[in-house]
């Protein structure tokens, strides 16, 4: 169970820190937003109790399938970059591992690929399924993935890689199955975001509370790394920030000024092209 109030006094302190050493004098207001809330722990709306659930991936992803697709500033942010970075990409036959409701799936056979999805969890794959029934889905890990090897021209990976625990595993494996010369495209939760507590969070309307998947935190470096040891070579990466419409959430109605100083211009995403070398 989460207090408002806790989270209210932690995205003060997030912001005051980011300008503390910079600008002494602008973040007396934040300090003031400590102290109020402090002093009214108990009063509303700082004692307002939120249920907080944590979901491993299987379950979470399956409570979070209905919804999945939006509204979500992750996707939002995430899915122009994607689409720009693919839309130079060799054609043929691609990959969408890790595809959740088959949302690239989705745009990669409107761009005329033969797609396919790789999912863990069943609800999500069937989700896929309705959505692009032109595209062929299978159920894996993207450890293990069912696919021969250099059989896709462009592999994309978006918002999963986050959630496992062999970072160096997952790129081998996408590497594996991508052809010489062909893509490898990933985006995924930035770092900084993993470090300063962001999770894949959403609302578990069966359960009526706030619910989370964890994300692992991985280092651009062991990106880098991963990419290097699997034979990719790093072509482009690109870092987009959390915006207003992102900190503008009704949530944080109550530390609006807060709320925009903590988060505005902080990386959200990674999102990374490789292509394969021969």
């Amino acid at each position: 169970m989460l207090l408002s109030g806790q989270f209210f006094t932690a995205v003060a302190g997030l912001a005051a820190m980011r300008r503390i050493l910079t600008e002494p004098s602008a973040v007396l207001p934040r300090l003031d937003d400590v102290r109020r809330v402090v002093e009214h722990l108990n009063e509303f709306p700082n004692d307002i109790e939120i249920p907080v659930i944590e979901h491993e991936v299987d379950e979470g992803y399956t409570a979070w399938s209905e919804t999945y697709d939006g509204p979500n500033p992750a996707i939002a942010a995430e899915e122009p970059i994607v689409a720009a970075m693919v839309a130079g990409a060799p054609r043929g036959r691609a990959l969408d591992a890790g595809c959740g409701t088959g949302r690239h799936a989705a745009h990669l056979h409107a761009l005329g690929y033969d797609v396919v999805g790789i999912d863990a969890t069943h609800a999500m794959l069937e989700r896929a399924r309705a959505k692009v029934p032109g595209a062929r889905f299978e159920q894996a890990t993207l450890d293990d993935l069912p696919l021969a090897d250099d059989t896709m021209d462009l592999t994309v990976c978006s918002l999963a890689l986050t959630h496992v625990e062999d970072l160096g595993a997952a790129v081998a494996e996408l590497a594996r199955v991508t052809r010489p010369g062909g893509w490898v495209v990933v985006a995924d939760m930035h770092p900084v975001t993993v470090l300063l507590g962001g999770t894949a969070g959403f609302t578990d309307v069966r359960a009526g509370a706030l619910a989370h998947v964890r994300n692992r935190h991985h280092p651009l470096s062991a990106y880098v790394r991963a990419a290097r040891a699997a034979g990719l070579e790093v072509v482009d990466c690109e870092e987009p920030v959390m915006d207003e419409a992102v900190t503008n959430h009704p949530a944080y109605g109550f530390v609006p000024d807060a709320v925009r100083e903590a988060y505005t211009g902080m990386p959200l995403l990674v999102v990374w092209r490789f292509v394969r070398r021969g």
